[in-house]
């Protein structure tokens, strides 16, 4: 019902594909000729249950979406009353709402005593799966955070889903081929799927909300071994520059050069950095363990200049909320993921992976096929055969789809803007 070329600048996936949609049925007169013969015989419900994506992810999701409005509608559940963190072994009258909240939603086994008001090691197990399912750290305390979360409401989560089934219907309607790489912003995770299953997956670090990282999709074509970093010019200006006016020695330490327009190296220490207010020259990080791109970056060339890249910064992916960097998206196990991708072609084992790393050399290796990349923001989805997850809404996305979900309903034709009544 929402359109994403209207709420979204950056939304490209429907040029990309140029009405190769999985359920387009053709031009304007073929679509019009089934709904009449729907509705002549009589067949309303199948004719919607063939727009309807078929994927495994989408019908999940939708049932999912199906129980919390049954939840809603049946009244939530109870806030959990705020006060100190409990733990295990903790006693405390406020463990009966707790119990009562993680089984309305079956993180907790229904059969167990409700009225129990000992945090036992059951309840801490309940605690870790309602954590796990909404990205949270987890580490079995109900604590501040933990509490906030307990207490969205049902109809909140139901709405939630609802978002998310748009955003799937956006995508789903298409055919990426059997393979794909898809990078869940608000989950902070990337998925390799082949033949529509999850073959792989591993945490991310995305934008920070003042850089965010952009809802688009485009096609990798090559993997860069010991890449070299051409700094951006905002980055540049905003983070090398006030370093190097404090110390012109800071390019060398982090095996850094400056390149003119003509691609020559600049020596800093013939630069009058005081009178200098925006950086003059191209910024580039040579190839090593300092580079910020780390071993091998992942390439869909895009206007956004964003792309897959390890990282030096290992630390953070250890965190529940992993939005650190300027855009691109920094993988935490990018060794497994070339590898992977690289697995169709002998010469590129994991032993001549590593023999290349260590040389240090700068190594161009182009994919068989060109690998389509989705870079999309779902805040609820459910993995297969797991149940419904929830992420924080991190760059306030979800509160303009749902508005346009509750709004007149928009024929999306590009050419035709015509409203009709809700």
């Amino acid at each position: 019902k929402a359109d994403p070329n209207r709420l979204d600048e950056d939304w490209n996936i429907d040029d990309l594909y140029n009405g190769m949609a999985f359920n387009s049925s053709g031009d304007r007169e073929d679509v019009t000729a089934k709904v009449l013969a729907a509705i002549a015989d009589g067949d309303i419900e199948s004719l919607l249950d063939s727009a309807r994506p078929s994927f495994p992810l989408y019908m999940n999701l939708r049932a999912a979406h199906v129980r919390y409005r049954e939840l809603a509608d049946a009244g939530g559940w109870s806030d959990v009353p705020e006060g100190p963190t409990l733990r295990e072994d903790d006693r405390d009258p406020r463990v009966v709402a707790i119990r009562s909240r993680l089984a309305a939603t079956g993180d907790l086994p229904a059969a167990g005593d409700l009225s129990s008001t000992l945090f036992d090691a059951d309840l801490t197990d309940a605690v870790v799966r309602f954590q796990t399912r909404h990205g949270l750290d987890t580490d079995g305390l109900v604590g501040k955070g933990t509490v906030a979360t307990l207490n969205i409401s049902a109809a909140d989560l139901a709405d939630r889903i609802r978002v998310n089934l748009e955003r799937s219907r956006w995508v789903m309607k298409y055919d990426p081929g059997d393979d794909l790489v898809l990078v869940n912003i608000a989950a902070y995770e990337v998925w390799l799927v082949r033949g529509f299953e999850i073959f792989w997956r591993a945490r991310v670090q995305v934008g920070k909300p003042f850089t965010r990282t952009p809802v688009f999709a485009d096609a990798m074509t090559y993997l860069e071994f010991n890449p070299t970093w051409t700094v951006p010019a905002s980055i540049a200006n905003r983070s090398i520059l006030p370093k190097v006016k404090q110390d012109p020695g800071y390019l060398a330490a982090q095996d850094m050069v400056l390149l003119d327009n003509t691609g020559s190296e600049i020596s800093y220490d013939t630069i009058d950095w005081d009178t200098v207010s925006r950086m003059p020259y191209t910024v580039r990080q040579n190839p090593g363990s300092k580079n910020a791109l780390g071993r091998v970056k992942f390439m869909f060339p895009n206007k956004h200049a964003v792309y897959l890249h390890d990282t030096p910064s290992r630390g953070n992916f250890g965190r529940s909320a992993r939005a650190f960097s300027s855009g691109c998206i920094r993988v935490e196990n990018p060794l497994e993921l070339a590898a992977h991708l690289l697995d169709d072609q002998p010469k590129w084992s994991r032993e001549h992976i590593d023999a290349v790393l260590e040389s240090g050399k700068r190594t161009t290796v182009r994919l068989t096929e060109p690998l389509p990349v989705f870079l999309l923001y779902w805040t609820a989805f459910v993995r297969p055969g797991g149940p419904i997850n929830f992420r924080k809404d991190l760059y306030d996305r979800d509160a303009t789809v749902l508005t346009e979900l509750e709004g007149p309903i928009h024929l999306h034709a590009r050419h035709e803007q015509r409203e009709w009544a809700n």
